[in-house]
């Protein structure tokens, strides 16, 4: 058997709901892949000050991501630097650290068994990129682990609010070699194909180093914007969406659809169906999709 169907699965899974100040639409399709398995998070009333999004793309497996939108927010709000809003950006690097810790616990590899697709009662070796967006007080803080990725469209132009995570980005290669790592066709041990993930416990098993510096980082680099009048909306998606459509191609998709449709789901929905390829013989455009459309500035 490969990696792909035969015909791909285009049975979307949609949601969408309003509130502090967003309007949003999420929507996820399994593609051409076997499995679906990716997950995220969408709610526009995270707290009475803040909205919290999340795409989770995960690898080798759907359990990671799944347990990320499961505990993500919750271990949010329990940290201090959130809840008393001194450190924002510090609170989402403490969390991502924090899920990572929690999938090493007994407990943790205790569940995500439960949450395989095949339920074998094997361990878990998966992984999951994670980007997420938390908008609190009109600031958007974009924090990225990978190579899922957020945009806002603002005055016409796409502003990236990540940067993705590829082996040989420079400063990621040299974390690799520290670790005693090494990269063949921009993968890390000539496996994984990005180097920042929550999960993919294998590559972080050197007790010499901290996790900012295993060979899979989890750490996440943060990016703080306020959000300004001119900005319309925000994008995020897993690698899926982006790879046969540029990011300009993208937000002009969006822009046109929330100018002409009712439910901003349909939105969300006509950018996977405008990313999956017609066939998978260039192996492009055929991984699961995820996308949420994030409207700014609603009543």
């Amino acid at each position: 058997m490969g990696i792909y169907l035969s015909s791909p699965d285009t049975r979307k899974h949609s949601v969408e709901g309003q509130g502090n100040g967003v309007q949003y639409g999420a929507s996820s399709m399994q593609g051409w892949r076997l499995n679906m398995e990716d997950d995220h998070i969408s709610e526009a009333i995270f707290t009475p000050n803040s909205s919290l999004f999340a795409v989770f793309d995960g690898h080798g497996g759907c359990e990671v991501a799944k347990y990320c939108a499961k505990y993500f927010g919750d271990e949010l709000k329990k940290n201090k630097k959130f809840s008393s809003e001194s450190n924002i950006e510090e609170a989402l690097k403490d969390t991502f650290i924090k899920i990572d810790e929690m999938l090493t616990a007994p407990e943790g590899q205790a569940e995500l068994k439960t949450l395989k697709n095949d339920n074998d009662g094997s361990d878990s070796f998966a992984g999951c990129t994670a980007n997420v967006i938390l908008i609190h007080k009109n600031v958007a803080y974009c924090a990225n682990a990978g190579d899922s990725r957020t945009i806002l469209w603002s005055n016409k132009k796409v502003i990236a609010l990540s940067e993705d995570h590829k082996p040989d980005n420079e400063i990621e290669k040299t974390r690799i070699s520290k670790a005693g790592g090494f990269i063949i066709e921009g993968r890390v041990n000539g496996n994984l194909n990005l180097s920042r993930a929550l999960g993919d416990l294998e590559y972080k098993k050197n007790p010499a180093l901290r996790p900012a510096e295993q060979l899979i980082s989890p750490m996440p680099d943060v990016v703080k914007r306020a959000i300004k009048p001119e900005d319309q909306f925000l994008v995020m998606g897993c690698d899926g969406i982006w790879e046969i459509l540029t990011m300009e191609e993208i937000c002009q998709i969006a822009e046109n659809g929330l100018n002409k449709v009712s439910k901003i789901t349909e939105v969300a929905e006509e950018i996977l169906d405008r990313g999956l390829a017609t066939d998978t013989s260039q192996g492009i455009g055929c991984d699961n999709m995820s996308a949420i459309v994030i409207k700014l500035h609603c009543k």
